[in-house]
């Protein structure tokens, strides 16, 4: 008994790294996506295209 109630504490440990684990992952891309829009963004207005 004690065996299983370790298995499913080790089971739900590594369940929960993998969805922290994947909420990073979105979270970078999101960063990422943000900082990209705003470098294209000041590459605009740069070179004068901002004009909306």
């Amino acid at each position: 008994m004690e065996t299983l109630r370790l298995s499913r504490a080790t089971y739900q440990l590594i369940e929960r790294a993998i969805e922290a684990r994947e909420h990073i992952g979105h979270e970078l891309e999101r960063y990422n996506d943000r900082r990209e829009r705003e470098r294209t963004e000041s590459t605009d207005v740069s070179a004068g295209r901002g004009d909306s």
